[in-house]
């Protein structure tokens, strides 16, 4: 179960209002977040003109609008997913994993889908998660993949992250509980093409990739 002191929130640095209207946001636990969590930065620089915020217990990150330094006592994994990304910091939030990598120009257009106009409160990559040890019906749980969402801080949204939260178990892969609580709020989602959320090989990437997200090459 989640402490007080595993969530222990200082804001290190902030040039940024938190309620700015569309930003970035990482959540990075552990040193091995910090190579490729620069990379992804660096990549958001080349390609997007967007204010980053990043959650992390590490020291020393560069190129941020805000750091917010957190206390996490327990093993990193999943578990910092549900109980950081909640926060939201902008109107209308890009949540990327640290091993994302932008590759287009174009890669948060999708935030524009997230607004009044279009009525949709989220977007992401719909994924098959073998990753739960749960009976089930299908040979896979249908689920949104949680490396690269689009969220918007609306009502809906709020509650299902806070549903999130309530159904975790604590340990284990996040994205069926994501993909639960969005449903159960009604957070209205659009479901992306795969180019927003690659997890092929760099031989196999497409042309049209917007965001590369490799598949890691061991388990956390």
């Amino acid at each position: 179960m989640q402490t007080k002191h595993d969530q222990q929130v200082t804001v290190q640095s902030c040039e940024t209002s938190p309620l700015d209207e569309k930003g970035i946001l990482y959540v990075a636990i552990g040193w091995r977040m910090r190579n490729q969590l620069e990379r992804s930065i660096a990549s958001v620089r080349r390609y997007l003109d967007l204010p980053i915020t990043v959650i992390t217990d590490l020291d020393g990150i560069q190129d941020v609008d805000e750091i917010r330094k957190v206390n996490w006592s327990r093993k990193p994994g999943y578990a910092v997913k549900p109980a950081f990304v909640p926060q939201l910091p902008y109107q209308r939030t890009l949540v990327l994993d640290a091993d994302t990598v932008i590759l287009r120009s174009d890669a948060a257009s999708p935030l524009e889908l997230i607004t009044d106009r279009y009525g949709y409160h989220a977007a992401a990559v719909q994924s098959l998660n073998y990753r739960t040890n749960e009976v089930r019906v299908l040979s896979c749980t249908p689920s949104c993949n949680s490396g690269v969402l689009f969220l918007r801080r609306s009502p809906p949204v709020r509650r299902a992250m806070r549903l999130w939260q309530k159904y975790y178990p604590g340990h284990g892969s996040e994205e069926i509980f994501l993909t639960r609580a969005l449903l159960k709020a009604a957070a209205v989602t659009f479901w992306l093409p795969r180019q927003w959320n690659d997890r092929g090989q760099r031989g196999n990437r497409k042309h049209d990739v917007r965001i590369w997200h490799p598949k890691p090459t061991s388990k956390r």
